[in-house]
């Protein structure tokens, strides 16, 4: 049904297509509308905090999933007084939320519409199916709105985002390739239709919009600020871009604040558990105190600051669908000294693995966030898209008991949506290509 859907929304006309995007806002906006008593007032007090591993807290929240959610009933009666003891708990890791995804849901919850249904393909391309806590989406969203105040953004005006969010299909080759939601005041524009022969719609769009900023993928802002330069070209419109969902490399951000004139903030966080950490003046990733953030080694004990390690988060607000020692499958680097940007919780000085890869379409496009290819194949471990020359590019996967090489036909068929003409093929692999740290990487270049 879904399928169907998706395909009737790429056929529309722009008009139609705008009136159900707004559609979806409004229905989105009534979910995610704060309902919190007593809203916090996170500009001041989101990075306020005297001692970072809160024993009370943490016990309270151990507490609350021992007594109603099935998986943590092991923790009952468990006391955590020391980081030691916090760092005997297991971790969660994907595969134990794949294998029971609902004995993770509170029995408080009577109904699972009253949790937010998510899906995320991960930095393996396996496929993860997860629920969010309303509460943590509210405060989120809070979050998220206090940081754009601290960037010297006001949440009122107008912005531009681009993203995965797909707008048309891949084949267009004239404006538009954005839409306009009412609700947000945003102009939503494809990540994947930024070319040599396109760029310039896209600026000629921003200037007639206004916008007072800009969020979104890093990857867009990057491939859009490299045509700009090549073509000395600049836009000095915005007051800030704050990117999301993906890394951004140094190289890359000091293009975007050429081109676009303003500074560039990246937040990091992933949709199982909400934004984590934003960067401050300094360029290091604070984390919020509303989320605990441990790096550690392969046995799940804390490394030393300055160490790379696995990034492992608890998300306080998700009682209803805990994740307590959450493997990211990140990895990261943490200091718990003072960064001297005003900020007094600890920060993350690199996000290691974070940064995608991305694929050269034939006419020069620079395609990434390509997970969603996947999402479509049932009976898979895990999946690695490569692409092996400028005309083609092969899947692989690793199946499961229940593999459907049926499935594989729309995965196919959902390649080409994004990468147009090019040669998309898949085979089944015992094991993926993985980089000296052991991780694996969901897409590879070899061009």
């Amino acid at each position: 049904m879904k399928d169907i859907i998706h395909k009737l929304y790429l056929n529309s006309p722009f008009i139609v297509k705008r009136i159900l995007a707004n559609v979806e806002a409004i229905r989105r906006d009534r979910y995610r509308k704060s309902d919190i008593s007593n809203q916090i007032d996170f500009e001041i007090k989101m990075f306020e905090q005297k001692s970072y591993f809160d024993a009370n807290r943490i016990r309270n929240f151990i507490h609350e999933a021992s007594n109603y959610v099935e998986y943590f009933a092991f923790l009952k009666g468990y006391k955590v007084d020391t980081i030691q003891d916090f760092e005997k708990i297991p971790l969660l890791t994907k595969q134990k939320i794949r294998e029971t995804n609902q004995l993770l849901i509170s029995n408080k919850i009577k109904d699972k519409k009253e949790l937010w249904a998510g899906s995320s393909s991960g930095s393996t391309g396996q496929p993860l199916k997860y629920y969010r806590d309303k509460e943590s989406i509210n405060i989120e969203r809070l979050q998220y709105n206090s940081f754009y105040q601290y960037c010297g953004c006001n949440i009122n005006n107008k912005r531009i985002r681009i993203s995965g969010v797909k707008i048309a299909k891949f084949q267009r080759k004239k404006p538009p390739y954005w839409l306009y939601i009412d609700k947000y005041k945003q102009l939503q524009c494809s990540a994947y239709h930024i070319s040599k022969s396109t760029y310039r719609d896209y600026l000629e769009m921003f200037k007639k919009i206004g916008a007072e900023y800009a969020t979104g993928f890093p990857s867009g802002w990057a491939a859009l600020a490299e045509l700009m330069l090549d073509n000395d070209l600049t836009y000095s419109g915005f007051k800030a871009i704050i990117t999301d969902s993906e890394g951004l490399t140094l190289g890359q951000k000091v293009k975007v604040e050429k081109a676009f004139n303003c500074p560039v903030y990246q937040t990091y966080g992933l949709g199982e558990v909400g934004m984590c950490a934003v960067q401050c003046k300094n360029g290091h990733f604070h984390i919020l105190p509303t989320h605990y953030v441990e790096i550690v080694d392969s046995e799940g004990k804390s490394v030393e600051d300055g160490i790379v390690g696995e990034i492992v988060v608890t998300d306080f607000n998700s009682s209803s669908h805990p994740f307590i020692r959450y493997a990211t499958g990140d990895l990261g680097i943490i200091r718990h000294d003072d960064c001297g940007c005003g900020f007094t919780t600890p920060y993350l000085t690199e996000i290691v693995g974070r940064i995608e890869d991305y694929i050269i379409t034939k006419d020069d496009r620079k395609v990434t966030r390509l997970s969603l290819i996947v999402k479509p194949a049932v009976g898979i471990k895990e999946s690695q898209i490569i692409q092996v020359s400028k005309d083609e590019i092969v899947i692989n996967v690793v199946p499961d008991n229940n593999f459907d090489k049926e499935s594989m036909k729309i995965v196919v068929e959902t390649a080409k949506e994004f990468v147009g003409d090019m040669t998309v093929s898949w085979q089944a692999v015992s094991r993926l290509e993985r980089m000296p740290s052991g991780k694996i990487k969901f897409l590879i270049r070899k061009i």
